[in-house]
Formats: structure tokens, C-alpha cells, sequence
């Protein structure tokens, strides 16, 4: 007791003694405690590291029993499409009548899993047009699309009433010229028997035959009359699409043809027909079988330059070949009475609307007052022509021209002018040898749409006459 005492005491009276040997012990736990998380951090370090280890190795053996199936999966296919190329060739006859393997396709399901039922046509027409549950975008949307369609067909209408309509023309047109020209030689044999009968009666016939030339009637132009009283010939350049009957509206003015889109019929024709302007007199006979007006100095034809080159379609090859002339020198022009032959001697580009100093109404020159006048006109055509040509013109000629529209600008007409083969005159006497013309004269308008020399008005001209 005495030395517990003792103890207690001498501890009491030491303090610090005391609180080292506490700090002591303190420091003996923590270095425990470290120690024992070090371990337990170790250990769990082990045990993930162990646990990714194990996961890489399952990983690796399912790739490669994936690889391996892959591998025997592809052999087998091989083996198998061997095996039937082979069996193909061994035994060819069971395989002849098979048929192609064609997919099914699942029939599309609603939004509750259901087939969807297949709508009527009548129902899709109806969803085209708006209905009240649309949104404005969508309303917009199936009016441009009705609107479009509409369009659509209208143009289709138009171009197969169009395409229809020229069909119908040409065969019209052929039948009437197969039948015209068969009646021609008709005609032919019954003048060379009338001319041998003539020659017999002029041996006793005096000097008291009739002035005034007495006309008959074309046997081929009278079947034309019964069809229409308004034909008044028939016009062909031989080896061109130009072969066509000519009409004539007597009571036409101008800008208001009553041929321009008219058949031998009177019936609404694309195409229309070839008409003679209606103030020209060609052969106009009477009762007696004479001449009831005298011919005109200048008859002017019109017709339209159509793209499958009926009509006046043809012409435009005179502007851009220049081999077309020399090959196609003559126009046929027959009455209901005779038949005539015109070279061309001069084509040219006017302006229908022109007003400017180039301004030339070619339209309006039917007949000539006289010799000065004559000779303006055709002079002013040879400065316009594309061509020179070698055919002489003189005052009495009669002339023919031939108008059509033009691609070279909006308002361009071609004007095709011939003069009438004089009796006793070989037809293409003087065709060959033309010549570009250096110096045209043309409309002012053309040469805003075409890289063109001005005319030069004192360059060497040389005038007919």
C-alpha cells in the first residue's frame, strides 16, 4: 500500500511523464491503424486487379468463340454453294423451272399493331385536296401541287390537240395533192389532143379569130372548186414540202385572214392554208371565158413557217443553206385556168413592224403605175437580198411573192420574190452561179440580234433595168 502510494504520488508530482507516456500510446495506435489500412487498400487493389483480369480473360475466350463460329459458319456456306454448283451442273433439269426468289413483305402495321387496311383510289383523290384538319403550310402546299397538276395536263391537252391537228393536215394535204397531180396528166393528154385539133381548124380558120384569150378550166382545179369556189390555184417547188392548194378570201382585210388558220374546208386548222392576199387578181375569168380583171403586176402568197416544215416551213433553208437555192430555182404556180413557172431571183429578211428608214411594205405592191416604179421595187429587193443571183428582170415581168415569218427577231418575215418564166425560156437558164451579197440592207432592228454590217448605201450597186 505504501509503495502504490508512493507511485500515485510520484506520478501526481510528474505530469509531463504523464502525457508522454499518453502521446506514446497514441502514436503506437496510428502507426496500427495505417498499417492495417495499407493492408486493406493492398487487399482490395489485389482483389480489382484480380476481377479485371478475370473479365479480360472471359472477354478474350467469347471473341474467340465468336471468331471460331464465324469461321466454321463461313466454311459451311462455302461447302454449301459448292455443293450446289455442283449439283446445278450434274442435274441442270432441276433447277430450269424454278423462279426467282422474291421477298415478302409484312403487311404495315397501324399504330395498334393491326394491318393496316388498303385505301380506295377514290379516298387517296380526296386526301389531295385540303381538308379542315391541315395546317396552313400543308393547305399551301396541296393547292400548288392541284394548281401544278392542272398546268400539267392542260399543256399535255394542248400539245396532243396540236400534235392531232398537223397529222390531220398533213394527210388532208397529201390526199389533195395526190389527186391533183394525177389529174394534171389528165389535163396534159386532153390539151395535146385539143392542141392537135387546133393546129387542124388554124389551116382554115381567118383572120376573124377573138382578140382576148379564151380560158378553160383545169381539169384537176375543178375537182378543188367543188371542195371549196374559193381555191385559186396551186403552188409547188418541186422536191420541197411546198406543194399546196392556194386560197383566196375576197373579202379579207388586213390582220384578219380568214385563211391564216383555216383549211380547204373552212375548217380551225394549226397550219392553215397558203392564201393569196386578197387584192391580187390571179385569172379571174368571167362568164365568157375571158379575163374579168387583169392580172396583177406582183401576186403575194402568205403561209406559216411550221417546225415539221409544212406549208412555208421549208423556205427558211433559202437564208441558211446556201446550196438551197441553186437546187430549188422554181415555183409551180398554177391557176384554175393555166400553169406557170417563176425563178426566184432575190430573198430577203424585212421587219413586218418596221418604222424606221429601213422600213420596206413589200405587202403593198401589187401593181406598178409604171416603169419607174417597177424598177424601185425590184431594185430595193436585190439590195436587201441574201444572194446575188443571175436572173435578169425586166419591166412586164409579173412577179411572185412568197411571205412567211422568221426566227432572225420577233417580227422578221422572209420574202421570197420570183419573176414569171418568160415564153419560149429555159426555166433554170442563168440558176447557177450566185453570189453571197457583201453589202444587205437590213431592217435596223436585225442587227440589234445579229453581228451584221451596216449597209453601206455608196458601195457599187448594180440595178436591174
Amino acid at each position: 500500500m505504501q509503495e502504490e502510494e508512493k507511485t500515485a504520488i510520484e506520478t501526481s508530482s510528474n505530469p509531463m511523464s504523464l502525457i508522454s507516456d499518453q502521446e506514446d500510446t497514441i502514436i503506437v495506435e496510428d502507426t496500427e491503424k495505417e498499417a492495417k489500412t495499407e493492408t486493406a487498400l493492398t487487399e482490395s487493389t489485389e482483389e480489382k486487379r484480380s476481377s479485371e483480369e478475370k473479365i479480360m480473360a472471359i472477354r478474350s475466350s467469347l471473341y474467340q468463340i465468336s471468331k471460331e463460329e464465324e469461321e466454321e459458319a463461313v466454311s459451311l456456306r462455302v461447302a454449301w454453294q459448292i455443293k450446289q454448283v455442283k449439283d446445278k451442273k450434274e442435274h441442270p433439269e432441276k433447277y430450269s423451272k424454278l423462279k426467282p426468289h422474291k421477298n415478302v413483305l409484312k403487311p404495315s402495321m397501324s399504330a395498334r399493331g393491326h394491318p393496316k387496311q388498303k385505301q380506295s383510289f377514290g379516298r387517296r383523290v380526296l386526301e389531295i385536296l385540303p381538308q379542315a384538319s391541315d395546317s396552313t403550310g400543308e393547305v399551301v402546299r396541296k393547292c400548288v401541287f392541284i394548281f401544278s397538276a392542272i398546268v400539267f395536263l392542260a399543256c399535255i391537252v394542248i400539245a396532243l390537240n396540236y400534235l392531232i391537228n398537223l397529222y390531220r393536215a398533213d394527210n388532208l394535204h397529201e390526199e389533195l395533192a395526190s389527186s391533183y397531180h394525177a389529174g394534171v396528166s389528165q389535163t396534159t393528154t386532153i390539151t395535146s389532143t385539143e392542141t392537135a385539133d387546133s393546129n387542124d381548124v388554124e389551116e382554115i380558120e381567118t383572120e376573124t379569130e377573138a382578140e382576148e384569150k379564151i380560158y378553160k378550166l383545169l381539169f384537176n382545179a375543178a375537182d378543188l372548186l367543188e371542195i371549196n369556189e374559193e381555191v385559186a390555184g396551186w403552188i409547188t417547188i418541186p422536191d420541197t414540202e411546198v406543194d399546196y392548194p392556194i386560197m383566196q378570201h375576197l373579202t379579207d382585210s388586213e390582220g384578219d385572214e380568214y385563211y391564216l388558220y383555216r383549211n380547204i374546208y373552212g375548217e380551225k386548222s394549226n397550219s392553215g392554208s397558203i392564201f393569196l392576199d386578197y387584192r391580187c387578181s390571179f385569172d379571174q375569168v368571167g362568164d365568157d371565158g375571158t379575163l374579168a380583171v387583169e392580172n396583177s403586176d406582183n401576186l403575194i402568197l402568205y403561209g406559216h413557217n411550221m417546225r415539221d416544215l409544212s406549208m412555208f416551213g421549208s423556205l427558211k433553208y433559202y437564208k441558211s443553206d446556201a446550196d438551197y437555192y441553186e437546187e430549188h430555182p422554181i415555183i409551180e404556180l398554177n391557176s384554175n385556168y393555166e400553169t406557170y413557172q417563176y425563178k426566184i431571183f432575190a430573198y430577203f429578211i424585212a421587219d413586218a413592224e418596221d418604222t424606221t428608214d429601213t422600213r420596206f411594205d413589200y405587202w403593198n405592191d401589187i401593181n406598178f403605175a409604171n416603169e419607174t416604179e417597177f424598177y424601185d421595187y425590184v431594185n430595193e429587193v436585190k439590195r436587201r437580198t441574201i444572194r446575188i443571183t443571175n436572173i435578169d428582170v425586166e419591166y412586164g415581168d409579173q412577179l411572185l411573192t412568197l411571205a412567211t415569218c422568221n426566227s432572225a427577231f420577233d417580227t422578221a418575215r422572209l420574202v421570197i420574190v420570183a419573176r414569171r418564166v418568160r415564153e419560149g425560156e429555159d426555166s433554170y437558164a442563168r440558176v447557177a452561179g450566185s453570189t453571197i451579197n457583201q453589202n444587205i440592207k437590213w431592217p435596223n432592228v436585225y442587227y440589234l440580234f445579229n453581228d451584221a454590217e451596216k449597209y453601206d448605201p455608196d458601195a457599187a450597186f448594180a440595178p436591174y433595168g
